[in-house]
């Protein structure tokens, strides 16, 4: 069946440890030092890649943090332009609130003093109008003897000792 060909064995074991041998130093050595060369990259790569990830990662989280710091000094910003707006107003009302109280009481001032001048014309008024209808009717109805008679009484109820020492007692 098989019959081996010893001689033809060892020229194939021969030719094929040649060949092999060729291969290994020609062959296999460039083959593995560029593959190695590939490894290296491929892995310089990924580790370019992680380094590239993390520097993203961080500077991600540094815009998440300066993103946070940013509306919190905004949300800082509009709270004291709230305050500083409800002071202003508090103050504009308080101020409004005093000018107008101001305003009110040189008002009434105004009235009181319009009113006492008024009642001062009145009451003179009056009093002229008082006397010169006190003069009609006492002329009217006062003859000239008791016209005499209360002038005599009125004299007489003066104490002109007194009017004569300088009003003394």
């Amino acid at each position: 069946m098989l019959n081996p060909e010893w001689g033809l064995m060892v020229w194939t074991l021969l030719t094929f440890g040649l060949a092999l041998f060729v291969l290994w130093k020609y062959a296999f050595g460039p083959l593995e030092r560029l593959l190695e060369a590939r490894r290296r990259r491929v892995q310089e790569s990924m580790d370019a890649a992680e380094q590239t990830r993390a520097e993203a990662q961080r500077l991600l989280e540094e815009y998440k943090a300066t993103l946070a710091r940013v509306r919190a000094e905004a949300e800082e910003i509009l709270a004291r332009s709230r305050a500083t707006g409800e002071a202003a107003k508090a103050e504009i009302l308080a101020e409004a609130r005093e000018q107008s109280e101001r305003l009110l009481e040189k008002a009434r001032q105004q009235i009181e003093r319009d009113t006492r001048a008024a009642m001062r014309d009145i009451t003179a008024h009056i009093a002229e109008l008082t006397a010169l209808a006190t003069e009609r009717v006492v002329r009217a109805s006062l003859s000239p003897e008791d016209q005499q008679r209360l002038i005599e009484e009125a004299l007489a109820g003066l104490d002109l000792g007194r009017l004569g020492s300088g009003g003394e007692a």
